[in-house]
């Protein structure tokens, strides 16, 4: 294929109401859309939107990247395959060139850029469908999934008006919920995780994501108190750099732990998915948030390697749009298992939300179109 026209184009997201985590505060999103448009008039479409607290460079770095990426890129023909795009991402295994082209973008050999690298590779995965014919989960997987178990997730703060949210999840379909804790008194918590279980009955999946924010001995006093309102799971109890601690709490923890801002470095992946201390794997999950571990292709390395250790995948995302929702949906649906909902159903998060787009949850799943690529259309103005 060869690539006639590149383009970056700035995305500002607004979330209706502010959520909070244990990492910080979010009103809004920023990032960009990449679209490459082929010989044959095919647009691919990808995202980068960074969020540094969880693992990305900068909003400027990306910027940066990419405006460098997709100027190269211009005019270029590429290899209409999966290593074609794995050799246009890394363009040679030379260490001298490699450490050449890092220079030239004004990064340190070293550094890392998965949100630019997402979004670069989810246009040329999207572009490389659509020239096959065939949904972008095919490249990933022959025998993916039609459609993708997802979460609801409770951004209220006052357990009454969570209470209500969970009702109305449930309402709608939703089998699991997901509330963020951390952050407050464990009273506080508790108070937030009691009133969802009693608004939902026994029969309702509860997870819950702690960002990190507690320590070690913290998330064993919460986990003994939160685990009797018979949790799903808990992501990310411990700080995510003591791999150590996050496999003793797993030890005596009353559910399965998932690591997720653990994964925020390649050498932390490395360490996760080779570290053997005895009695099983350091958790029971992983988190896979593609725009943190540099697209769709390392996400589904991640998951391959965790499943032969025994532990559990799903896909997050990163308060993400639209077109990287919709790729992190086709890596769900390819995934090893989908027996655990993944965090895509976060739309109704934003305020300015595109109506209408195939990738709105219905009775908790998310179904994949039959059609190439993404199967998304191309919005001049913006988002799809």
């Amino acid at each position: 294929m060869r690539i006639t026209a590149a383009t970056l184009t700035p995305l500002h997201l607004t979330l209706a109401q502010p959520l909070k985590t244990a990492r910080g505060t979010y009103a809004a999103r920023d990032g960009f859309l990449v679209r490459l448009t082929d010989e044959d008039g095919h647009v691919g479409q990808g995202e980068a939107m960074p969020l540094p607290e969880f693992g990305t460079e900068s909003l400027a770095t990306t910027h940066r990247v990419l405006r460098e990426w997709l100027d190269g890129l211009q005019g270029q023909s590429l290899e209409d395959s999966i290593e074609g795009i794995e050799a246009t991402l890394v363009p040679s295994a030379s260490e001298e060139l490699r450490q050449r082209g890092a220079r030239i973008r004004g990064l340190d050999a070293a550094e890392a850029v998965p949100a630019a690298q997402h979004g670069l590779e989810l246009a040329l995965l999207d572009l490389l469908a659509q020239r096959k014919g065939v949904p972008l989960c095919w490249l990933l997987a022959e025998e993916a999934r039609p459609e993708v178990l997802v979460n609801a997730l409770l951004g209220s703060e006052e357990p009454e008006a969570l209470a209500q949210e969970a009702r109305a999840a449930v309402a709608e379909g939703f089998q699991t919920l997901k509330v963020k804790v951390a952050g407050r008194p464990l009273d506080a918590d508790e108070a937030r995780v009691r009133a969802v279980r009693d608004a939902v009955g026994p029969g309702v999946r509860i997870r819950l994501d702690a960002n990190g924010g507690w320590t070690e001995p913290e998330a064993n006093r919460a986990l003994d108190r939160l685990g009797w309102y018979d949790l799903e799971l808990v992501e990310q109890p411990t700080p995510p750099e003591d791999l150590q601690a996050l496999w003793r709490v797993q030890r005596r923890a009353p559910c399965l732990l998932a690591a997720d801002e653990t994964l925020a470095t390649p050498a932390a992946v490395r360490a996760l998915l080779t570290m053997d201390l005895g009695g099983g794997p350091v958790v029971g999950a992983v988190v896979l948030k593609p725009m943190v571990l540099g697209g769709l292709l390392p996400s589904m390395v991640v998951a391959l390697r965790a499943a032969r250790m025994g532990m559990h995948a799903y896909v997050t995302s990163s308060i993400d749009g639209v077109v990287a929702r919709a790729g992190a949906a086709h890596l769900a649906s390819a995934l090893p298992s989908g027996e655990l909902a993944s965090g895509l159903a976060v739309g109704r998060l934003f305020a300015d939300e595109p109506r209408d787009h195939p990738y709105q949850p219905r009775k908790g799943l998310l179904r994949l179109r039959d059609a190439p690529g993404l199967g998304l259309p191309v919005d001049p103005a913006g988002a799809p």
